[in-house]
């Protein structure tokens, strides 16, 4: 078998992620199969070598590399007969947890060595392709201020929300689901193809990336004693459980607001909108997924992952609030 891998050398932990890139690369060789690497120099590479592999014959394209490099991949493998694979080196690493792709690399490269492929929807709002989650509103401008952050991770995204937090003004948005009408002065509007943002931060606990539906997950305004109880609903899967969130299902998403505000797809900061038309591809991108020799390893790390994340994130509310 041939893989292609696509990787972002300054993605993860660490700033140079070469010996890890050769120790993938030998683990996948020493297996028998053909591997070529090609590794990103500036944004949206990533997308130009995984379009210009299409009529190769290579038979897995693996993004290497945070959720910037694997939406650049998979944006060009849509619709084509190629198959996706990732190993993720990244700070939220959305669809990979959403695929039940271990956090470690050289786990995931077991993984996609044993090649049990899943066919998935993907979306696109205002013809911007995403394949985890868009947001407008108040997560569109933390990511906005996120993207310029030099440090990465949890720690970093919860300190830009606290900080945001008591500035930010709720929304009045009109939105059409389908064709139900809904109007709701919010805080955040996610629209979800999968059930979380990374970092197991659960926007939509039910999402499916295989129904052919997106999720809308509405968070309306809410006190700030609220706060603690809402992000700890948010990482144990339990945000149905508030009484601040509504949650819609539909094919087709249109979102209204009277002044352009801030939106993301997949973390990634977009130009601010007035008008989001978001909608689903059912089937349209062929993924390496883990399969139940993961499943154990990946719960536990869920457990392990979200409980060190809340930990950060109470800390830093404890820090501001003194």
């Amino acid at each position: 078998m041939k893989y292609l891998l696509i990787a972002n050398p300054v993605s993860g932990p660490k700033s140079d992620s070469m010996p890890l890139l050769g120790k993938v690369v030998a683990k996948i060789a020493a297996e028998g199969h053909v591997v070529t690497l090609h590794v990103t120099e500036r944004e949206g590479h990533g997308y130009e070598i995984a379009q210009s592999a299409l009529h190769s014959d290579y038979d897995v394209i693996v993004a290497v590399g945070g959720d910037g490099t694997v939406n650049e991949v998979a944006h060009a493998l849509v619709h084509s007969d190629k198959i996706m694979g990732i190993i993720p080196n990244g700070s939220g690493n959305g669809l990979a947890r959403e695929l039940m792709i271990p956090m470690d690399a050289m786990k995931a490269v077991d993984t996609l060595l044993r090649h049990e492929v899943a066919t998935i929807d993907t979306c696109r709002a205002n013809d911007e392709p995403f394949f985890v989650t868009c947001g407008i509103g108040f997560d569109g401008k933390v990511s906005k201020k996120f993207a310029k952050s030099d440090i990465r991770g949890v720690a970093t995204y919860v300190r830009e929300v606290i900080s945001e937090y008591f500035s930010y003004k709720p929304r009045q948005y009109h939105l059409f689901v389908d064709d139900y009408e809904v109007t709701a002065k919010a805080l955040v509007i996610a629209v979800a193809n999968a059930s979380q943002y990374g970092n197991n931060a659960f926007i939509a606990p039910k999402a499916s990336m295989d129904d052919g539906e997106l999720d809308v997950t509405i968070l309306k305004d809410f006190p700030t004693g609220e706060a603690a109880k809402i992000v700890l609903q948010l990482f144990s899967k339990e945000l149905a459980k508030s009484e601040y969130t509504s949650f819609f299902r539909g094919k087709k998403i249109e979102i209204k607001v009277d002044s352009p505000v801030n939106y993301h797809v997949d973390g990634e900061p977009k130009s601010k909108s007035d008008h989001l038309v978001i909608e689903v591809i059912p089937a349209s991108l062929r993924v390496l997924h883990g399969g139940e020799k993961d499943r154990t390893k990946t719960v536990f790390d869920f457990f392990k992952d979200a409980t060190n994340s809340f930990q950060e994130v109470t800390e830093d509310m404890t820090d501001l609030f003194k």
